[in-house]
């Protein structure tokens, strides 16, 4: 139950709020992650922002349209950990919440498969929304939903392609959505929309 505060005092409402873990993945290939970045979302509040260099399952190898994307190459992670190593540090943030990711079929699936490489359970207790598919329902006339024009288009600050930013942005782009949609809860949120969520 969230508070408001007047004056010196606070009282209880019945307002609900939003926590979640918005997560970005740049990766050398096609799923192979050189980069995550996420966000902690605690009742509508970001409250920390993670990035992490990753030494790839593909290692030295990096697509050419890759690097151009995201200006990562092997010279910058060749002495980082491999993403088992980092699995430990990475789990708390994972289990047990909501992963939000813009075009999440893309960052689930490289985490789908980048844990089955190195035979990690999965995460327990997640499951996944997408705030691509989202902004469909909230800005229906837009003819654009990619994250760098969402972000443009709302004011929220953006470096395109660095994982920890993608991540913070995706994190308040959701809530402009929700609030846009009127909604404070997951539940809310798949009934207005008829979207599911997954598990991861």
């Amino acid at each position: 139950m969230a508070h408001k505060s007047f004056g010196n005092f606070s009282v209880k409402t019945d307002r609900k709020v939003f926590s979640f873990t918005a997560i970005d993945f740049e990766t050398a290939n096609a799923f192979s992650p050189c980069s995550l970045g996420l966000a902690k979302v605690v009742d509508n509040q970001v409250v920390e922002v993670r990035n992490w260099l990753i030494k790839p399952t593909c290692f030295p190898y990096f697509h050419y349209y890759a690097q151009k994307i995201h200006g990562i190459y092997k010279e910058d992670v060749q002495d980082k950990p491999t993403f088992n190593l980092l699995w430990d540090e990475i789990k708390p943030y994972l289990e047990n919440t909501m992963l939000l990711a813009h075009n999440a079929s893309f960052d689930i699936n490289v985490l789908r498969k980048t844990l089955q490489y190195y035979h990690i359970p999965k995460p327990m207790n997640s499951h996944y929304m997408c705030t691509y598919v989202l902004s469909r329902d909230v800005w229906k006339e837009s003819t654009k939903f990619s994250l760098d024009f969402l972000c443009n288009q709302e004011g929220i600050q953006l470096n395109h392609h660095h994982s920890d930013s993608d991540a913070e942005a995706c994190a308040r782009l959701f809530l402009k959505e929700a609030e846009y949609l009127n909604v404070e809860t997951f539940e809310d949120l798949k009934k207005i929309t008829h979207r599911r969520y997954n598990k991861v």
